[in-house]
């Protein structure tokens, strides 16, 4: 069999399947190819739904709320009682103690801790590279009402220290906080609403 009648009967069977595959095509009308062509997706599988449990029951945040206003209560109770003392009130009070004999005053609540009690929110007002410095924020802010603590976190090579004030439950508190530390003359920190935990 010669080389060119070869290659004719090769070419001849490729149109005949060429015709075979296309002519379906040609003889359908459009609308017939476009819903021979429609794929469509099954529909989802019914899964059924579980409902969300929180991971905190209501009582635990109640509670959590009511010992994180009692906190803040103390460290404003703190600070009230440190600015209502001056000099001239010392000399008159121990004037008067001499003459009356009354029984010494309570000592004074104990300071607030530095570890932060709960997880929540908190705004990082600083970060530093001595814990002295971190450490004297958080007591000037301790001072003045806040809640303050602060936290080491390594970064690379380095040892950091960061000052939060809170923590706060809800995220929205915590924004109500850095707004106020922004505001107060004393500080005017712009602090960053952050995520804290145990």
């Amino acid at each position: 069999m010669d080389k060119q009648l070869g290659q004719r009967i090769v070419g001849a069977i490729l149109l005949l399947l060429l015709a075979a595959i296309v002519t379906p095509f040609l003889l359908r009308s459009p609308e017939q190819v476009r819903v021979a062509l429609d794929m469509e997706l099954p529909p989802p599988p019914e899964a059924p739904t579980l409902p969300i449990v929180p991971a905190v029951s209501d009582e635990e945040v109640a509670e959590a709320e009511l010992r994180i206003d009692e906190e803040r209560d103390q460290v404003r109770r703190d600070g009230e009682q440190v600015l209502a003392v001056t000099p001239d009130d010392t000399a008159d009070a121990d004037a008067d103690a001499d003459a009356d004999a009354a029984p010494p005053p309570e000592p004074a609540a104990e300071a607030p801790r530095e570890d932060p009690p709960l997880s929540g929110w908190a705004v990082q007002v600083g970060s530093f590279s001595r814990a002295e410095g971190a450490t004297e924020l958080a007591s000037r802010l301790r001072d003045a009402g806040y809640r303050a603590f602060t936290q080491p976190f390594d970064q690379g090579d380095q040892r950091l220290h960061r000052v939060f004030l809170g923590p706060e439950l809800q995220r929205d508190r915590a924004a109500a906080l850095r707004e106020r530390i922004a505001a107060d003359e004393a500080f005017g920190l712009q602090g960053l609403v952050v995520s804290v935990g145990p």
